[in-house]
Order: structure tokens, then C-alpha cells, then sequence
């Protein structure tokens, strides 16, 4: 392993620990560079595998010539086309067939096993036994007199699945460690290798993905995925000599351990963030004085940053903000508000009026809420009620699908899978008036509230309200609002939201679990006045705008280290020889002028960059800076000493560019503070540029500018202005051969770069220069140098 691929592995150990399914990731990039040849280094007085393969087939004839072993088929020679990459000196590309002698299993009957151990029986291993080792549990036992002594499983064989229903688990392998007396069935094969001495370097070859790739693709069948023997027979191993072999069994277990770890901590942090955020939360939601609700917003505000780097926990957020509401904890009362009972009188009022009317049938009397019911006592002026004391429920039918009559007409008709969004989208299926007058179907108005009492996954339960007029089916039960109670259509939508989990748990116990409309009718409802509902609704949408904004910063974070990740092990796994980083100018990836060659890693950035909260102008022309300066990109620009940092004007002739081609739409944006940000909107059209710029960059060139792109997506303008400026200063001092103290980057930043950069504290900056080396973004004294802004000034 040479020091480029030493130093970014283990740079990355950090990143794999943060990155979704980083360290599986990384376990994968481990085996590959040792599939390579890349993982340790090489001995030139190593044996070569040649010689080793000499030695295999010299004692293969032995066995055969002493009739220990039939005389294997000859298998065809590897050719150039079907190597995957070029190998080391000293390595050679094997059929497995030539190293290891394939067994498949056998099958036994029913009446040939049992599930208890009796005298002179043998185990069988089935398919389902290999996982990451081989799992004893479920295993059957036959009689010893059917197991041939090949048929048994030596200690060192490689145990792997010859048939699934998953392509994904066809050729899983696992190596058998065991001292038990065990043999194997149809399903599986085991690889035994014709050396003692490779029995290693097979347990370690069956996990790489080269192996995984070729039994997948070898996988033979629709539906039911098979391998035969002959398949396995011929798949190319990378065989390294001897000696190299044990060094590479060495750093692997090493790196694994690390791996191991990495896991657990992850596991003990992860653990450690859910208890401390449960307890915060209960401790949040145990405030007894409704007066107190103004801790209640300032835990929310202090913690929402700090606890909330996992969408798991954000989910629990939501919920808590929802709790909160409805126990009269969000908002701050106001003992002016007209009370909750003022509100049910003009309901009721309002019902009698419909009823004389002859528009809704008189409402079926519930008993009112008995103290036992109620689960936590209100604020002044709150009331608990029944939904049906606040809403008309009613439910849908199906028309016979038999009468074509019924179908095709204009009448929207719904069932449960509508209530998958909060707002109803057009219905797949419409109904006919003659439907509607011959059955139960009814339609709802626009604005009701519609909730699934049945239906197939997490449906039931779940709610939803109509954006257009429609009937439903019986699976759904609709809330209709009266005019007094309209306004607590928003409250009354949260209020089923927040208890989704709760009513589903009321329709379990049954064969098929589903509620119905009475038990919707009865559901108990705290409801505020109607003037404190309106202050909880907007409380709850602007929380829970805060929640969608973590949940996108979660996003943004993820994928920074997913594919940082997945860029190191792109650079790492190529075929090609390994070279030192060199960056590479337009001409060198593709002739190409150099406004085209710019425009292309403008659009990467933008592309890459269009979702970040706080992406803009400024995070632009400084991202095109660094490009140039720290990953090497040959963009030519000559960056001035500007107040937001290093900035060349090329900038916004690459906007005129971007808006002329269609590729983003540039918007201005006023502030709070009276400022005017410039924002990019991305258009379809800026695929093809940004696609492009990959194929102008190396594949180290792509991993730099991906890492320094993520590391500035979740940084506000300003921090994105101290970051590039604090890297141009420090560049700068390295092109005049000065290697600069932190005290030397912070002083000729405050007092030579612009005079509004005093407004930075020498401690603020010592913080972002500790930032910058500890995500690797460290000047190397590549140009461009910056030059004064006062070059241009004609005063």
C-alpha cells in the first residue's frame, strides 16, 4: 500500500464512522485494495504465485496418479478480456477451480432427517446456516451411513449458497470453524482448497465484492437464483504469492478490528443521544404550570441544534411539539379568549338549525366525557369534547363493480390509499351520478377531513382532507365541518396527526385490525379556544418548518459523507495504476476552451450545492476559488481581496452564462437585516454541464472538490466568507514561501484583506483556522495569489 492510499484510509476512518453504512463501506474498500494489491506493500524476494500454482498442480497429479482424486477437466486459461485489472508483479489471475476443489451437496428426505440428534448421526447444514459465520440454529440431522467422507465439512472449508430467491444472497459464503460433524444439502456447494495454506486467504477472498460480483452475475434463473458448479469453477481469483498473502490476512483483520470499533462507539453514542433526548423530552413534556409554556419554547430554541442530528430523533421532536400542543403547553393563554364552551354552544346551535332544515340527520347522542375519561386535566377555558360534538362524521360505500353503469363518470371516489399525503391529490377511479344515487355513497365537501379505518401497510389511521369534492368508500370516515366549526379544521388535523399511533393501537387485537365510525365519533379531543387554536396552528407550522430544515440539513449532511465516502473508494478501487495527486489541466482531460472548462465546474458546484439552506453568490465565487486553489482545477481565476472574501468577477459573467443557456435562474432576495442575497434556481438543463464537469476532473481532483463542496454546504454565508478568506491568507503566505503562525493568517487577515474583517475576533478565527485542518482543507501554495482590491480604486 503506498503512503496516498494509507493516508486517505486512514483519513476516511472518520468519515466512514459518520457516513450512512459508512463502515460497511469502508469493509468493502478495505477488500478491495487487497484484491488489488494495494492494502500492503510488495516484496520483491517474494516467491511469485506462479509458483505456488506449480506446486498445486504438481501435487493435484500426484493424488490423481496415486487414485486419491479423479483427474480434474482442464479448465480454459484466463484471457486479457475477462481480467477485471491489471495486478501486481508477482500476482497472477486464477480460475478458483485451479485452486479449490468444488463439492456440492446432497439431497436427503424428509423421512432421512430428523430435528433430534440420535446415535451415529451427522448435521446438516442448510442455506439459511451461513451468515456472517455459520449459525448452528434450525440444523436436522442424518445418518452417518449416507454422508461419504467428502461430504463432510473439514474444518477451513468455505460453506456458500448455490441457490435463493434473492440474487443478493446467491454464492453468500461463510468458513466452517468447527469441531462438530457436519455435511451439507443441495442448496449449498463448499469451496476446499487444494493448499492448506490458502484456507485464509479464501476466508478473506469469499467476502471481497470481487467474489460477490461475479457469483451475482453468474446467478442463473428468474425468480429462484441458482449457481452451478462449473459456474464456480471459473471464477477469476486474484491470487497474490504466499507470503504477500499472510501480510494481506494480517491487515485486514487489523483494519476489521478497527472497523469492530468504530461500530461499537457508534452504537454507544447513538444509544447515549436517544436517552439523553428522551429524558429531555419528558422532561419537556412533565412542565405541570401551563404559565411555564415560555421554557417550553426556550428548550425548544436551545436544543434544536444540539440534540437533533438524527431524523429519528427529529420524528420524536414533531411528536413532542404536537403533545405539547395539545395539552395547552405551545402557546401562552389568554384568559380573554372566548372559552372552548362558547364555542360548542354556537356548534350546537348550528347543528339544531341543519337538522330542522332537513340537511344532516339528527347526530346519535354520545354520553358527555366523564372525569374517568379524561387522561390530564386542561387550561382555564379548554374543554374535553367528542369529535362528534365538533364535526359530522359519515362514511362511503363501494358501487357493485359489476355494473359498468356505475364507473366513468365526473364524481371523484376515494378509498384509504388517499389519505397517504395530507392533501388528497385527483382519485384514480370516478363514480356516476346514477352511483351515487343507487347506493351509499355521498359526496364530501372540499375541506373535510378524511381518516382511513382500514386499508393495506400504516394506511389505517392516517388522515388526510380533500382538496376537491368526492365520495368515498367505506374504508374511509369523513369529517365534516359546520360553519362554527371550520376553524378548527387546522387543530382538529394536527390533533389526529399527533395520535396516529394511539387510535391505531385502538382497532389490534382483531384478525384483520381496522377502526370504524363510531370509534372515530368517540374519540375524546382537548379543544382550546377557538383564538388560542389559531395561535397553536401557526406555533405548530412554524416549528415544524424548523423540523423540515433539520431533516434537510440531516440530508445534507449524510450525503456529504456518503459520498465523500464513495468518492475516496472510487479513487481507490480504479484499475489503473495509483499516481500521485497532479492536477490536471482542461487540455489534459479533454480539449476543451477554457469559458466552457470554467462554466462546467460552475454548474458542478451549483448542482451539487443548489439544496444547501444557505447557498448562494458568495458560497459560489468562493467554492470556485478553492477549487482552484486547494483541489488544483486550472479555472485561471485572478481573485481579488473583496469585502465577502476572495472573489474574481468571472462570477457574473458565469450568472449572464447560466441564465442565457437555461441552466438556473438568478434571483435577488431582500434580508431581514435590508442586505440582498443572490440565490441560483436550478433548471433541467444544468444536468448536462455539471455531468460534464466529471469527465474534466481526475478521479482525485473530483474526490478534493466533493469533500471541500460538503464541507461548505451546511455553513452560512459568512462562515463560507471566513473560511475562504482564511485559506486565501494562508495560501497566500505559502506562494511567498512563508510558512505562516496562526497569530501571522489572523493579523493580516483583520488588518490587510478589508477593513470590514475587523468585526472577526482574533478567537473566532483561531476556531475556523483549527476547522480548516481538521476537515484537510490545508493551503499547499497552489495558485492563484490574491491580489488588493485597491489596485482598482481611483480615488
Amino acid at each position: 500500500m503506498n503512503k496516498h492510499t494509507a493516508r486517505l484510509l486512514e483519513q476516511h476512518f472518520d468519515t466512514a464512522f459518520s457516513a450512512p453504512d459508512g463502515i460497511k463501506k469502508l469493509r468493502e474498500l478495505i477488500l478491495t485494495l487487497a484484491m488489488q494489491g494495494k492494502l500492503v506493500p510488495q516484496d520483491p524476494n517474494d516467491q511469485p504465485a506462479s509458483e505456488l500454482l506449480l506446486e498445486i498442480e504438481a501435487e493435484k497429479q500426484q493424488l490423481v496418479k496415486e487414485g486419491k482424486i479423479k483427474k480434474p477437466k482442464p479448465l480454459p486459461p484466463v484471457t486479457d478480456e475477462e481480467k477485471p485489472y491489471a495486478l501486481p508483479q508477482g500476482w497472477e489471475w486464477v480460475r478458483l477451480g485451479e485452486l479449490a476443489e468444488i463439492i456440492r451437496g446432497v439431497t436427503y428426505s424428509k423421512s432421512q432427517s430428523n430435528e433430534i440428534r440420535f446415535h451415529d448421526s451427522v448435521e446438516l447444514l442448510r442455506a439459511n446456516n451461513i451468515q456472517e459465520i455459520i449459525n448452528f440454529q434450525g440444523t436436522v440431522f442424518v445418518p452417518s451411513s449416507l454422508v461419504s467422507e467428502s461430504q463432510k465439512i473439514k474444518n477451513g472449508d468455505i460453506l456458500i449458497a448455490m441457490s435463493s430467491g434473492s440474487p443478493h444472497l446467491v454464492g453468500k459464503a461463510a468458513q466452517f470453524e468447527s469441531n462438530r460433524e457436519c455435511t451439507f444439502g443441495a442448496f449449498c456447494a463448499v469451496i476446499r482448497p487444494r493448499c492448506t495454506l490458502l484456507f485464509e486467504y479464501f476466508r478473506v477472498f469469499s467476502q471481497t465484492p470481487l467474489y460477490r460480483s461475479q457469483t451475482r452475475q453468474e446467478g442463473k434463473g428468474i425468480g429462484i437464483q441458482n449457481l452451478n458448479k462449473e459456474a464456480l469453477e471459473n471464477l477469476l481469483v486474484a491470487a497474490p504469492p504466499l507470503n504477500e498473502q499472510h501480510r494481506i490476512i494480517a491487515k485486514i483483520d487489523e483494519l476489521m478490528t478497527r472497523c469492530d470499533e468504530l461500530e461499537k462507539l457508534r452504537a454507544a453514542q447513538q444509544e447515549k443521544r436517544r436517552t439523553v433526548h428522551a429524558a429531555a423530552i419528558k422532561q419537556l413534556l412533565n412542565i405541570a404550570d401551563p404559565e411555564q409554556h415560555q421554557h417550553a419554547q426556550s428548550f425548544l430554541a436551545e436544543h434544536f441544534g444540539e440534540l437533533y442530528t438524527v431524523k429519528e430523533n427529529v420524528a420524536e421532536l414533531r411528536k413532542a411539539i404536537l403533545q405539547l400542543a395539545v395539552m395547552g403547553k405551545l402557546v401562552p393563554q389568554n384568559p380573554n379568549d372566548q372559552p372552548a364552551s362558547e364555542l360548542l354552544k354556537e356548534i350546537e346551535a348550528e347543528k339544531q338549525r341543519l337538522v330542522e332544515e332537513g340537511k344532516i340527520k339528527k347526530p346519535k347522542p354520545f354520553p358527555p366525557v366523564s372525569d374517568e375519561e379524561k387522561p390530564y386535566a386542561l387550561p382555564q377555558g379548554w374543554e374535553w369534547v367528542r369529535v362528534i360534538d365538533i364535526v359530522d362524521v359519515g362514511t362511503g360505500s363501494t358501487p357493485a363493480t359489476t355494473n359498468k353503469d356505475y364507473y366513468g363518470g365526473e364524481i371523484p371516489w376515494y378509498t384509504s390509499s388517499a389519505t397517504n399525503k395530507l392533501f388528497t391529490e385527483k382519485p384514480e377511479t370516478y363514480i356516476t351520478e346514477k352511483a351515487l344515487k343507487e347506493t351509499n355513497c355521498k359526496i364530501f365537501p372540499s375541506g373535510s377531513l378524511i381518516i382511513a379505518l382500514y386499508g393495506q401497510g400504516k394506511t389505517r389511521g392516517q388522515i388526510s382532507e380533500l382538496s376537491i369534492a368526492g365520495a368515498t368508500n367505506q374504508a374511509i370516515a369523513a369529517m365534516v365541518f359546520y360553519g362554527s366549526s371550520s376553524g378548527t379544521k387546522k387543530y382538529l388535523k394536527y390533533f389526529f396527526i399527533k395520535i396516529y399511533e394511539e387510535i391505531r393501537k385502538i382497532a389490534e387485537g382483531a384478525a384483520q385490525p381496522n377502526l370504524n365510525v363510531g370509534k372515530i365519533k368517540e374519540t375524546l379531543v382537548p379543544l382550546p379556544p377557538l383564538s388560542e387554536q389559531n395561535r397553536i396552528v401557526t406555533k405548530i407550522d412554524e416549528l415544524m418548518v424548523f423540523c423540515d430544515t433539520l431533516d434537510q440539513q440531516i440530508n445534507i449532511a449524510t450525503s456529504k459523507q456518503s459520498e465523500l465516502l464513495n468518492a475516496l473508494m472510487h479513487v481507490q478501487s480504479q484499475s489503473t495504476a495509483e499516481k500521485e495527486h497532479q492536477p490536471a489541466s482542461p487540455s489534459q482531460a479533454q480539449a476543451i476552451d477554457l469559458t466552457s472548462y470554467r462554466a462546467a465546474i460552475g454548474c458542478y458546484a451549483v448542482k451539487k450545492l443548489a439544496n444547501a439552506r444557505y447557498f448562494g453568490r458568495t458560497a459560489a465565487a468562493k467554492a470556485a476559488y478553492l477549487a482552484q486553489a486547494h483541489a488544483g482545477l486550472k479555472l485561471n481565476l485572478q481573485p481579488e481581496r473583496e469585502a465577502a472574501g476572495p472573489l474574481d468577477k468571472w462570477i457574473y459573467d458565469f450568472e449572464q452564462q447560466g441564465q442565457a443557456k437555461h441552466w438556473f435562474e438568478v434571483n435577488e432576495k431582500t434580508l431581514a437585516n435590508g442586505r440582498t442575497k443572490t440565490e441560483y434556481r436550478c433548471l433541467p438543463a444544468l444536468s448536462e454541464p455539471a455531468q460534464k464537469a466529471e469527465s474534466l476532473m481526475s478521479p482525485e481532483q473530483k474526490a478534493e472538490f466533493d469533500h471541500l463542496i460538503y464541507s461548505l454546504a451546511d455553513k452560512t454565508t459568512e462562515q463560507v466568507e471566513i473560511i475562504a478568506t482564511l485559506f486565501a491568507v494562508w495560501n497566500d503566505f505559502l506562494i511567498d514561501g512563508i510558512q505562516p503562525t496562526n497569530e501571522q493568517i489572523i493579523t493580516d487577515l483583520r488588518e490587510n484583506w478589508h477593513e470590514s474583517k475587523a468585526r472577526f475576533s482574533p478567537a473566532e478565527l483561531k476556531q475556523w483556522l483549527d476547522w480548516l485542518r481538521k476537515e484537510n482543507l490545508v493551503p499547499r501554495g497552489l495558485p492563484p495569489r490574491t491580489v488588493q482590491q485597491s489596485r482598482m480604486d481611483f480615488n
